[in-house]
């Protein structure tokens, strides 16, 4: 990640990399060539400012167990456990599959959120490993879906109804974002579609902004900046039309 406020320009990462990733323009400013970037993490160990570093690390399943068990007393008691987020977990099927069986083989509770774009068999698998699914439906319409996130949701909600017919402990979440998916057509569309799958709850994630300084630091464009979060108004009207299909909902923050 790149943080620009803490950048003094002084090119040191520039003479640490060796892939010609990062290099001056004409006008002498750093200019960064993401598709040259090997991930090798010199920039990061040569800027004095730490405007850059690697975030994240590589990591075994059994050394992720080990760390989830330091944690096993707290969601004992709570009654929680592990939950595989993202990103999206099936885009890692293998390392997600024997995560999973590692945590049922030590009696720990286990979930997943999923976009649920995924193949079948991968969804499949590990669902035989989930006590829980956290499903998000973005858009009903195949259209309007594709055109706020690149692709139709025919595999997703193919996906969707499949896993209804063998998995019990099913979560649908609908991420609430003005503009895009909060008229009210959209969401009775939704709440209906759900219901006829005989999917008894829905979670509704209001939008919020957390992204926005990620994807800065990322170099990436952020196409929602300046967007408006839902007022509690705008949630709890969601909620309501979820709930009038029958539906046991509440709003997630």
């Amino acid at each position: 990640m790149f943080d620009s406020r803490r950048c003094k320009q002084c090119g040191d990462c520039v003479a640490a990399c060796p892939s010609g990733a990062l290099i001056r323009d004409s006008s002498g400013d750093l200019v960064y060539r993401r598709e040259l970037c090997r991930l090798c993490g010199a920039c990061a160990e040569a800027c004095p400012e730490q405007a850059r570093r690697l975030v994240g690390r590589w990591v075994t399943v059994d050394e992720l167990v080990l760390e989830i068990e330091r944690d096993e007393p707290f969601f004992r008691r709570s009654g929680g456990g592990v939950t595989l987020g993202g990103g999206e977990p099936t885009f890692q099927p293998a390392f997600a599959l024997d995560l999973l069986k590692a945590c049922q083989k030590r009696g720990i509770n286990t979930a997943m959120e999923t976009s649920g774009y995924a193949p079948w068999p991968v969804i499949s698998e590990l669902s035989g490993y989930l006590d829980y699914i956290l499903f998000d439906i973005k858009h009903i319409d195949p259209i309007q879906h594709k055109r706020l996130t690149g692709v139709s949701n025919l595999r997703i909600l193919n996906n969707l109804g499949k896993l209804c017919r063998v998995h019990s402990r099913l979560v649908i979440r609908y991420p609430l974002i003005p503009g895009c998916n909060d008229g009210e057509a959209d969401i009775l569309a939704m709440a209906r579609y759900v219901e006829r799958l005989g999917v008894e709850q829905v979670e509704v994630l209001p939008y919020h902004r957390y992204g926005e300084v990620k994807y800065e630091m990322l170099g990436r464009k952020y196409r929602l900046a300046g967007l408006a979060i839902p007022n509690p108004e705008m949630v709890t009207r969601a909620c309501d039309l979820i709930r009038s299909q029958g539906l046991d909902c509440e709003a997630v923050h």
